[in-house]
């Protein structure tokens, strides 16, 4: 197993002395990385879907400024000047704006119909491409079909498309027809979703299966330099170049010299370590050991340039878009797969006697040249800019006969969005023990376990840790599998930061059961009634109230400590459920500078620092965030992000224009 793992740049141990595959440079004018409901509401927008006021709102001062420029629409408009003094349960102007707009008095329960209508303008798309780990729906393609959107059916809609109108058309089948309440159920979600990419004609904007491994801001004069046409291809790595210097500008990177040992065995991923957590495991991919040798002299002065400037992988990423004439020596095979097929085939011995060494050195050299003139005439579309982002990762494809692989891409992009969400790492207990294997963190090993029979009604109790909805969902499924329960929680039953204290009776039963189980099931497992011992209510369920968790031990038992315990007790499996953060290991620092709290890790605590009439980072032009990393969590309210940014680029490109005339 090789201590390090091939990256753009470098190769692992295992192939020490070859030069990582060259990968061509796709250009487009927005990345949006992440394919949830954020992405594809985006998407939707950027491919010229506007949306226009058609309707009178009962707010009379909305309708008054929406009537000064009716004709234009709300892409065209000052988002500031309309959303003035709207109020509601997001805290995003914007988000409230077009929310106001789509669902009509939607916090009083009442389903309105819209008052936009949704015009195409093919002319004003914008091109992109959305990166996604799985299918188009993101997080909910994750989460178990059985259970209840928290939100209403309808405000799970996305822009122009209702949920009834879906189920109207060919595309649906019914996830669960006895379904009675407002609310949905997740398999209806992620269908829906996936539907909505291709009724509303966005399949060609997104690229699924994805794992974006870095996002980094780099010179647009440099890379233009690099590919000009009567300069060498390539220059020695030892002389340093303007990309490489101390000047050069790194916003975001990767670090290629703290590779950490991954699960693919003997296998190279081609790839940065740093990646972003992926719902698509990549133990099984199948990824060639084998690839094309060059010169070990060039590998080991690339080695040396990173080691000797930690900003140089710049450079070297800056050298894959074009590869030097000068290294076809007679230890280079040649890129034809008939000639060669070892490139292309690991079981394959290549043999040193090569026929007509001369004609296949041109050939590769001709393949070069075809390279950088595609690269060159990519920069020179969006090099409207001193900067530009480079973002690099790798994709996974299955083949008819159920094999993973891998390959990787770069794009080029003037902007870049994260609309990644806020659910990609579970958060930790920090505690002793915590890592042991009996430890989970999500619903679905929960599940897992019952169904292999690994956890059954004869075992000793499963721990439940949280107060949120997903420590209420385990704690549902745990009693349908009638499993003994011990649930441990911080807060108190009363607290009103709970989120059952804020959820209607009427629409959310199942949860204010659990609620009652938190407030009448103490740790004593029964009670005097009337000065007689009695069983409580609910027999199999024990909760700590204000209790935490001070040590996990190996032989699975929990210390606890609390108000009215302090005790170890015996579990079967711990399931800690209080909530998750992004993962944005791809930018610098795990994007900590990108935070209202600099230095900090982005969470529900310390959002991006926006300005939030563009939604554009307050701290890097050209980057923008929305969605739960803005602090929108509800779907209803997460796609006036995209209104925002396709506005603030409307208006950019305006004065752009007017600056040239």
């Amino acid at each position: 197993m090789p201590t390090q793992f091939c990256t753009g740049t470098k190769c692992c141990t295992n192939h020490q002395g070859r030069e990582a595959t060259e990968v061509d440079t796709e250009c487009r004018d927005f990345i949006i990385i992440g394919n949830g409901p954020s992405g594809i509401a985006l998407s939707y927008l950027l491919s010229g879907n506007w949306p226009y006021y058609a309707g009178v709102s009962q707010d009379e001062f909305l309708h008054t400024r929406l009537m000064v420029e009716p004709q234009l629409s709300l892409v065209e408009q000052d988002l500031e000047f309309l959303s003035d003094g709207l109020e509601g349960r997001s805290n995003n102007p914007v988000s409230l704006l077009l929310d106001a707009l789509q669902k009509p008095e939607a916090d009083l329960g009442l389903e309105l119909p819209s008052l936009l209508e949704w015009k195409s303008n093919v002319q004003k798309g914008v091109d992109h491409v959305v990166l996604g780990r799985g299918k188009p729906g993101g997080i909910w393609q994750t989460l178990d079909g059985g259970l209840l959107t928290v939100s209403l059916g309808g405000w799970m809609e996305l822009p122009n498309l209702s949920m009834r109108e879906w189920k109207q058309s060919n595309q649906f089948k019914e996830a669960n027809s006895d379904l009675l309440s407002r609310r949905t159920s997740v398999a209806n979600v992620s269908k829906y979703y996936t539907d909505y990419v291709e009724i509303m004609g966005l399949l060609e904007n997104f690229r699924d299966h994805t794992v974006v491994t870095g996002v980094k801001q780099v010179k647009c004069e440099d890379i233009c330099k690099a590919l000009e046409v009567n300069k060498p291809l390539r220059q020695d790595i030892q002389e340093t170049s303007p990309c490489c210097d101390e000047e050069s500008e790194e916003v975001f990177n990767v670090d290629m010299e703290d590779l950490i040992a991954d699960d693919l065995s003997s296998q190279c991923s081609s790839m940065t370590q740093r990646r972003s957590l992926s719902s698509v495991s990549v133990d099984s991919c199948i990824i060639p050991s084998c690839s094309p040798m060059f010169p070990s002299s060039s590998a080991q002065a690339s080695r040396s340039c990173t080691n000797q400037n930690n900003n140089c992988d710049m450079q070297v990423s800056l050298e894959t878009f074009s590869r030097s004439q000068e290294l076809h020596s007679d230890s280079l095979p040649n890129w034809d797969p008939i000639l060669n097929p070892s490139l292309f085939c690991c079981s394959y011995k290549q043999t040193s006697n090569l026929p007509n060494i001369s004609s296949l050195q041109d050939y590769s050299r001709s393949l070069s040249e075809s390279y950088r003139i595609r690269n060159k005439h990519c920069i020179d579309q969006i090099c409207s800019q001193k900067t530009l982002f480079e973002v690099t990762g790798y994709e996974v494809k299955t083949d008819i006969e159920g094999k993973k692989e891998m390959s990787q891409f770069k794009y080029l992009a003037k902007n870049v969005v994260l609309a990644t969400g806020q659910t990609d790492e579970p958060n930790k207990l920090g505690v002793p023990g915590e890592n042991l294997s009996f430890v989970l963190h999500t619903l679905k090993d929960l599940d897992d376990l019952v169904l292999t029979g690994m956890l059954t009604p004869n075992s000793d109790p499963v721990m439940i840790v949280g107060a949120g909805l997903s420590a209420a969902d385990a704690i549902i499924s745990a009693q349908g599998h009638g499993l003994p329960i011990v649930h441990v929680f911080r807060k108190s039953v009363s607290d009103p930061g709970l989120i059952f204290n804020k959820l209607p009776v009427a629409l959310y039963p199942e949860y204010h059961a659990v609620h009652r189980m938190m407030a009448s099931g103490t740790f004593q497992p029964s009670t005097l009634l009337k000065g007689h011992p009695v069983l409580r209510e609910y027999p199999g369920y024990r909760a700590w109230t204000q209790t935490e968790i001070m040590e996990i031990t190996k032989d699975r038992k929990v210390r606890l400590k609390g108000p009215e315990t302090n005790e170890m007790i015996q579990v079967s499996y711990i399931v800690v459920l209080i909530g998750a953060s992004p993962n944005l290991s791809f930018l610098a620092e795990d994007g900590r500078e990108l935070g209202q709290i600099p230095g900090a890790g982005i969470d529900r605590n310390n959002l991006i620092d926006i300005d939030v009439y563009s939604h554009q980072s307050r701290n890097i032009p050209g980057l923008y965030a929305m969605g739960p990393l803005t602090g929108d969590n509800f779907v209803r309210f997460i796609q006036g992000g995209a209104l925002a940014i396709a506005s603030h680029l409307h208006h950019k490109k305006e004065n752009s224009e007017d600056d040239s005339l």
